[in-house]
């Protein structure tokens, strides 16, 4: 039985578990073994469940899949024993140190009366064992990363603000650690007592408060990190001077380290937005250089700004583009199923690629609809703009477009027909933005020489097409020929007579019941180019 860590909803919710426990071991043991004395107490109760927490975790890591690196590429283990093998000779010695109750044998050494000073020193200081922990959070981080959607930026920001403060927390607290190294009761002088004479009147003196103490010690480590240093708190023996030397030595390259790395990721922390400002900047040059009118200058920076959206999706072309083509098609159709979903002939492909028919069906049907979607051009048009093409079909993204007397809102489809060939049975293409807009849009040429690709693995499919192509050819045909014959009646109805002479009866049972011979041919011949064109569909 095995963990695999990239699905096990447990192991996302125990994580959680583990980053809260070493947060809280970072933060509090080092006040705890500096500043604290070791009893019972709520503090030293949650260090032992904590540690408890620890202990599971380590019986946990013998079972967690790990990636392992093969010739096909990095693969999850699955096999036990060589999960547990690897395990031993990787993290498994430095878990056991941090899992040793060191709280309960400090605890042990302060009740024990025959424990020298020095003994419980020692012991005391053994707890900075504990910290041996924080080196958990990589593979904790790591897990975490798999299974949630992070920005390098902003994570490589807070992980050095994060190092910073922890910096700042540890060397604070090794400073307060000195009092504990060098003894009260030695008769050597301290940093501690140039407080005295400042604290005379105080009941509560800095040495017994922890969080005076702890005040006063990050204030010494933050003069020291940031190289100000107002001399005011310095080393009272040679133990606190090799202290403050290390201290020096850790905060100025941590400093240095941390000061450069910020300014590099704050710096590229948007690539995308200082592009489109270094953009702007040009097009205002550009504007100026050329004596652009101020109307069209309002209208191109609308544009742009309008704009900055699309941009940054054409610019993510190329990461769908690395991706293998498993992933693109899924990719690709995640992104354009809700468009496609309004296109009434592509309703039915859509439902039956999420395997609502059977599989071989759904599969050749994801597969069309993929290809489809991949041939979906995004085109942008300014406020104010015409545009539209026949025979191509468009689904409004972002926008308003008036369009053959109607209004088109986001998710609007229009131009349907575009699977027609005669360009006489379709509507007019042309459109008017009444704002900046987006949409995508595919040719007939396109779409099918994508149903010409996959007619061999589904007849199926090629066959509903033909099938909405001679519906949709009988309608405009019929619609069509309705109007001619409405708008010859029409003009018969108008027809100017020459006053005082009227048409004989027997005219006007011609003109009213039967039409002339030469209509009738026209009619026929019309009717017929009609039905020919719908025969040529069917091929």
């Amino acid at each position: 039985w095995v963990i695999n860590p990239e699905r096990s909803t447990f192991l996302q919710r125990w994580n959680i578990v583990t980053m809260l426990a070493l947060v809280y071991v970072a933060v509090v043991t080092p006040v705890e073994v500096a500043m604290m004395q070791t009893q019972f107490d709520t503090f030293f109760v949650i260090s032992c469940t904590i540690d408890l927490i620890f202990l599971v975790d380590l019986v946990l890591q013998f079972f967690i899949m790990f990636p392992k690196q093969t010739d096909f590429g990095f693969i999850l283990e699955h096999r036990h024993p060589v999960i547990v093998k690897n395990y031993l000779k990787t993290w498994f010695t430095i878990d056991v140190i941090s899992t040793i109750p060191l709280d309960m044998l400090t605890l042990l050494s302060n009740s024990d009366r025959g424990n020298t000073v020095k003994v419980v020193k020692v012991v005391r200081l053994l707890r900075v064992l504990k910290l041996a922990r924080v080196l958990r959070a990589s593979r904790v981080i790591h897990r975490i990363e798999v299974s949630s959607s992070i920005s390098y930026g902003k994570i490589d920001l807070f992980k050095f603000f994060a190092l910073l403060f922890m910096i700042t927390h540890w060397l604070a607290n090794l400073w307060a650690l000195t009092l504990q190294l060098v003894d009260e009761s030695d008769g050597i002088p301290r940093w501690i007592d140039s407080f005295t004479e400042q604290e005379q009147n105080l009941s509560v003196k800095t040495k017994d408060s922890v969080w005076k103490l702890y005040v006063t010690c990050l204030y010494f480590t933050s003069y020291t990190i940031t190289s100000v240093g107002y001399g005011d708190i310095g080393p009272a023996n040679i133990v606190e001077t090799l202290v403050a030397t290390v201290m020096i030595v850790i905060s100025g390259i941590s400093w240095a380290i941390v000061l450069g790395q910020v300014c590099g990721i704050v710096a590229n922390l948007d690539a995308g937005e200082k592009n489109f400002r270094q953009t702007m900047d040009e097009l205002n040059y550009m504007m100026k250089d050329r004596v652009i009118p101020p109307a069209l200058r309002q209208r191109l920076r609308g544009f742009f700004l309008s704009n900055k959206v699309a941009r940054r999706r054409a610019q993510q072309q190329h990461i769908i583009s690395s991706m293998s083509p498993g992933l693109q098609g899924e990719v690709v159709l995640a992104m354009n199923q809700k468009w496609l979903g309004h296109v009434r002939f592509l309703q039915e492909f859509v439902a039956n690629s999420h395997g609502l028919g059977s599989l071989d069906a759904s599969r050749v049907f994801s597969a069309f609809v993929v290809d489809v979607s991949h041939h979906m051009e995004l085109k942008v048009h300014a406020q104010s703009e015409y545009f539209g093409k026949a025979h191509q079909l468009y689904i409004l993204i972002r926008g308003l477009v008036t369009h053959n007397g109607h209004l088109r809102r986001s998710g609007s489809v229009w131009g349907e027909d575009f699977v027609l060939s005669d360009a006489s049975l379709l509507e007019p293409a042309e459109c008017f933005a009444l704002t900046y807009i987006e949409t995508t849009a595919i040719d007939r040429e396109s779409f099918l020489r994508i149903v010409e690709t996959h007619k061999d693995t589904c007849p199926e499919l090629k066959r509903r097409v033909r099938r909405f192509c001679i519906w949709l050819a009988f309608q405009r045909a019929l619609l069509r020929e309705a109007k001619r014959r409405r708008q010859k009646v029409h003009a018969q109805k108008h027809v100017p007579t020459v006053k005082g002479v009227k048409p004989s009866s027997s005219a006007r049972q011609r003109s009213t019941s039967s039409p002339s011979i030469e209509t009738t041919r026209a009619g026929v011949h019309g009717e017929e180019t009609e039905w020919h064109s719908v025969k040529l569909l069917t091929l």
